[in-house]
């Protein structure tokens, strides 16, 4: 399997709701937007799309597919963190997203 996530040291670690929530997460900064904004553009409440960015709920087919249709983010990416079939303009500002998270976290942690 091909995946972005350095965070995710295995397939089944790739899966959790954990690092699926990560990856949602660094999606929405790549838009640009708030949960909020996010939320109501999927029609869904700002606390239930926290809930799959947390990873206290995994975020179901149904409201996946709507970002599939809105923004062509590939489903293997989202449950998987499969990179192959997501655009590369929209992948390329996600892995800067991400790195930026990682550049904080290391900085909180010295």
């Amino acid at each position: 399997m091909l995946q972005w996530d350095p965070d995710a040291s295995s397939y089944s670690d790739a899966c959790r709701n954990s690092a699926v929530g990560r990856r949602l997460s660094h999606l929405r900064h790549a838009l640009g937007l708030t949960q909020r904004q996010l939320a109501a553009i999927l029609n869904i409440t700002g606390p239930r799309w926290a809930n799959y960015e947390v990873g206290t709920s995994r975020i179901p087919v149904d409201i996946a597919l709507r970002l599939v249709e809105k923004w062509e983010v590939s489903l293997d990416w989202m449950y998987y963190g499969n990179e192959a079939m997501m655009p590369k303009q929209l992948l390329e500002a996600i892995k800067a997203v991400a790195q930026q998270h990682r550049s904080r976290s290391a900085g909180a942690k010295r």
